[in-house]
């Protein structure tokens, strides 16, 4: 996560269920993240690909592209690969191992609890701003670096 002195962190929360968007997005805006929302893989994939983000929240069951693929395509892609992944969802079994074979930093059962989000997030945070004093984390900080109105 690039916490740049002058912008706070953005983040983007990926689910198709428009509750769950709003309670993740509320968690993070309130500890300080300018948050973005979409609402499928694709309306994510969008985004990434215009914005650098510090953070993602990526549920798994989606229409038209679910986490996993949406995972796999952000690690292919030099600019966004570099930033730090959560996937979340209701899914047992499996789902968790899937999601870190994809590319994912951590798997989450929903539901989540706000205080342990939070301090998971903030562990993610003191781990790659520490990667970033070496190589690790540098290629989300390319080019770009444009943020979308909130």
């Amino acid at each position: 996560m690039s916490f740049d002195e002058e912008l706070p962190p953005h983040a983007l929360v990926v689910d198709d269920a428009a509750t769950i968007r709003f309670y993740h997005s509320d968690i993070l805006g309130r500890a300080g993240f300018t948050v973005h929302e979409a609402a499928n893989g694709y309306e994510a994939l969008e985004r990434a690909l215009v914005v650098t983000y510090d953070l993602m929240l990526v549920d798994i069951n989606m229409p038209q592209m679910d986490g996993f693929t949406l995972v796999q395509r952000l690690r292919a892609d030099p600019i966004a690969a570099g930033c730090p992944i959560i996937t979340i969802s209701t899914e047992s079994g499996t789902a968790a191992a899937r999601s870190l074979r994809a590319g994912a930093n951590l798997y989450l059962a929903k539901p989540v609890d706000a205080q342990r989000l939070l301090m998971i997030v903030r562990g993610l945070a003191d781990a790659v701003l520490a990667g970033q004093s070496g190589q690790a984390g540098q290629a989300g900080q390319e080019s770009r670096t444009e943020r979308l109105p909130t």
